[in-house]
């Protein structure tokens, strides 16, 4: 089924929003009434384009949840997946359409409520910052996603299977220049990770906690409240920090260490 419905989808997205821009232009005999139609065409095709993809989108969004999924259009939970992730992409792909939607707060609302994301939508994000699975997805009021950062609510394995996980940035948060969050991941109220830096899955950074730049902060951590990780730190899988405790820069934090006192520097 999925191989008649993607380029039929496909087909769909670009050809209808086309159709509507055009036949106005086309219909009218009126020359006031044409020249006026002719000068929305660029708003029309662009709600529509939008309008359509969304509705498209709609019977398969029960699909977008957590879990780990066989990566083959023949399982009926991906292949879902994949017809979301057709529509959602052809969105996210047409950068100036996009940044256009992004640009303006009622527009940016109703875009990520038709994909299926039902969380605050006062947070700043860019047309080059990696979403894909909305209805996963919990961003806090005031959280701030840099450009070409990346909000990894999947993660595919050489195996065939995916993984699914839900991926919260909590309210004043802030996910710098090309960091990576992992499915699973928590940045929490007011909490930083820092450019270039890597979060790892099931990972948590807790209430103020900050994320220095260029770190890997491995799979199952925990940094609680108000911990500070410096640059070039590595915190190794299932690590605790403690509360306010400062992990010197080039640290390397062994794992499912407990480190409640700050660690000396290398």
């Amino acid at each position: 089924m999925a191989i008649v419905l993607i380029p039929l989808y496909l087909l769909m997205i670009i050809s209808i929003p086309a159709v509507a821009a055009l036949a106005p232009v086309i219909l009218v005999d009126a020359i006031w009434v044409k020249l006026l139609f002719a000068a929305m065409v660029p708003v029309i095709y662009g709600l529509a384009y939008i309008l359509v993809a969304g509705i498209l989108s709609l019977r398969h969004q029960h699909a977008i949840k957590p879990g780990r999924f066989k990566r083959s259009l023949s399982d009926p939970a991906y292949m879902h997946r994949r017809l979301y992730g057709l529509c959602w992409t052809s969105v996210y792909y047409f950068t100036p359409l996009y940044f256009a939607v992004l640009s303006v707060p009622m527009l940016k609302t109703a875009l990520f409520r038709l994909f299926g994301y039902r969380g605050n939508t006062d947070f700043t994000i860019y047309p080059d910052t990696w979403i894909r699975d909305l209805p996963v997805l919990s961003i806090g009021k005031g959280a701030y996603l840099s450009n070409r950062a990346t909000i990894g609510t999947n993660i595919a394995f050489r195996n065939g299977t995916l993984l699914v996980d839900r991926v919260v940035v909590g309210d004043g948060a802030l996910v710098g220049h090309l960091a990576l969050l992992a499915p699973g991941a928590e940045v929490r109220t007011n909490a930083e990770v820092g450019v270039g830096s890597a979060i790892g899955l099931k990972t948590v950074i807790s209430d103020g906690a900050k994320v220095g730049v260029a770190s890997v902060i491995d799979h199952g951590v925990t940094l609680n409240s108000g911990a500070v990780v410096g640059t070039y730190v590595h915190v190794g899988i299932g690590a605790s920090i403690g509360s306010g405790v400062r992990i010197p820069s080039g640290s390397n934090v062994p794992s499912r260490a407990v480190v409640d006192a700050p660690v000396h520097s290398p």
